[in-house]
């Protein structure tokens, strides 16, 4: 009979450690068995920092409002040009009908040469260098965004929060393409 008693004490003893464990786990929940790796972020000249991603947001926005005002000026411009050259046509046309012998018609004529004039210096003195130093700054800005943003790396979560602090729609192609 002792036997069975030792053999039973044993037994016991073996299992009660198994039985705490299975205590254990069931007031605790049961860990991740792969959990994700902590990302450690290490920023070198070719990794925008989360201030280097916003300011480049902010750049690519600025640029691309840039560069339609730019094409509406363009547009304002040979609106313009296309007006010098209607009056252009137009005198043509008057030249060739006018009573040279009548000084109203010669004075009304002289006049609308003085305004074609105008329009000539007006577009080559103020329109196209305003045209010329507007784009020359829009140059610049994608100059500077080239050279500070683009072909950079990024932590895709800075990048999102990013966008998000922002207000706006990603703007790339595909998401996704941080580090």
């Amino acid at each position: 009979m002792n036997r069975y008693l030792l053999a039973g004490a044993i037994g016991l003893l073996l299992a009660l450690p198994a039985m705490a464990q299975n205590q254990k786990d069931e007031e605790q929940p049961a860990a991740d068995a792969n959990p994700a790796p902590e990302v450690i972020k290490v920023y070198d000249e070719n990794t925008l920092k989360p201030e280097d991603i916003r300011a480049c947001l902010k750049s690519d926005i600025a640029i691309a409002d840039m560069e339609t005002r730019v094409a509406d000026y363009e547009d304002t411009l040979v609106d313009f040009r296309q007006k010098i050259a209607d009056l252009g046509e137009d005198l043509d046309r008057r030249r060739k009908q006018i009573d040279g012998t009548d000084p109203e018609a010669v004075a009304e004529y002289n006049r609308r040469v003085d305004r074609h004039a105008d329009m000539i210096d007006r577009y080559n003195e103020k329109f196209v260098p305003n045209l010329t130093d507007r784009r020359k700054r829009l140059n610049e800005a994608i100059d500077a965004y080239n050279r500070d943003c683009a072909d950079k790396a990024y932590f895709e979560e800075d990048w999102l929060e990013a966008v998000a602090e922002l207000g706006i729609k990603d703007p790339r192609a595909t998401a996704g393409g941080g580090k």
